[in-house]
């Protein structure tokens, strides 16, 4: 190789390598910032190719949608009640300058905007009482309200970070663990104390139904008593009419059926009778003699 195409080589080479740490890429889910010496010298937001200075660098930052998902917060409620929020926020870089001037980097200011979000979950719900933070009290809006309101309050807080927050939500909120066996031992006295009552209902219903059951049996026993003693009676009084009736008809005749009717329950197998000579009982017989 001659001198001349040893120099040219050396030259290309140069500008390839010039061109290489001139040349960056910026990918369409991306923006850009140019530093100088660690100054900001532009922001580059349009995807593509584009040149810097060879002893310029490139510091990156996402333009998507980004979440982030903060530590569980403490918060202690209007009722003085201590609850742990786990929330989450979603957002995204809209200035690399800010960003870069705030806290270097992305993460940096991340970790700045889960303080400030942190703070205003702590504010805007200490603000109302546990049940309503759980249940939504009498509004059915509450909880929503109540994320935009932390929202907006945080997003005033971060525009000076160059960053912009879409939503903030919560993932839950519990009780801390002592709390949360406190308010279960309350839940089962509760319980307990309900089941107590509808015990102690039930037994009182049933001991009115018990008695009201015992009234009626006695009821209907004396009622039925009464109508067999009535039915007695009016047979008896039909009996003693037909006896009445057949006397009438042949005194004699009836004073012997039942005088037969007398030795039928009275003569029986084995029967002893010890009576005087001049009984009465065997009058029929001493007639037939």
């Amino acid at each position: 190789m001659t001198p001349k195409q040893m120099l040219l080589t050396i030259v290309v080479i140069a500008l390839i390598g010039l061109v290489g740490s001139s040349a960056f890429i910026v990918d369409q889910r991306e923006q850009t910032l140019v530093l100088q010496f660690g100054n900001p010298v532009k922001v580059v937001k349009e995807a593509g190719l584009h040149f810097k200075l060879p002893w310029q660098s490139v510091s990156r930052f996402d333009r998507r949608l980004l979440e982030s998902d903060a530590p569980v917060n403490e918060v202690i409620t209007k009722d003085k009640k201590t609850i742990l929020v786990d929330n989450y926020t979603r957002w995204k870089i809209v200035d690399p300058l800010k960003v870069y001037q705030v806290a270097r980097d992305q993460r940096g200011v991340m970790a700045r905007m889960d303080d400030v979000v942190r703070g205003k979950v702590r504010e805007v719900l200490g603000q109302h009482t546990l049940h309503e933070i759980v249940s939504g009290g009498e509004n059915a809006n509450l909880r929503a309200e109540l994320m935009l309101k932390i929202r907006d309050r945080a997003e005033q807080d971060v525009a000076a970070f160059g960053i912009h927050i879409e939503d903030v939500r919560i993932k839950r909120a519990d009780l801390p663990p002592e709390n949360s066996d406190a308010v279960y031992q309350r839940m089962k006295a509760e319980r307990q104390r309900i089941a107590k009552e509808y015990r102690s209902e039930g037994e009182e219903a049933a001991k009115e139904i018990r008695a009201q059951a015992e009234k009626e049996r006695k009821i209907i026993l004396a009622n039925a008593y009464r109508d067999a003693q009535i039915i007695r009676g009016q047979a008896d009084a039909e009996a003693t009419a037909i006896y009445a009736s057949a006397h009438r008809l042949d005194p004699e005749f009836y004073a012997f059926l039942r005088s037969l009717n007398a030795y039928r329950a009275s003569l029986v197998d084995q029967t002893r009778l010890i009576i005087t000579p001049g009984s009465e009982f065997f009058h029929f017989f001493e007639q037939s003699k």
